[in-house]
């Protein structure tokens, strides 16, 4: 079995520019967990506020993407469980903290 028609894949290139990512822990710097809770309750609201109004589109007819509904429908779901499990684990380290003795 000869492979000859097969050309080898290329790396990909990118452009000169390259992105600047900031590390938190790497700068030392740190982020407030009130400001990590704000974000993950506003992404919560403004995901179920789409999947709201793609849920009345598709019962009123109003739509042709389904898989984009569904795919909102699945960032709904993944916003919910994070926030959940983000608050379950802040509440739970706070319970642990108030039973550590002084």
């Amino acid at each position: 079995m000869t492979f000859a028609n097969i050309t080898p894949i290329q790396p990909m290139k990118f452009g000169t520019e390259k992105a600047q990512t900031v590390n938190p822990v790497s700068t030392g710097a740190s982020i407030p967990f009130s400001d990590v809770l704000k974000d993950a309750v506003g992404s919560l609201q403004q995901t179920q506020q789409t999947s709201a109004q793609d849920s009345y589109n598709l019962a009123t007819g109003n739509t042709d993407n389904l898989a984009q509904i569904m795919t909102n429908s699945a960032k709904e779901t993944a916003a919910v469980q994070f926030t959940t499990e983000l608050c379950t684990r802040a509440v739970n380290a706070y319970k642990e903290i108030m039973q550590m003795q002084v």
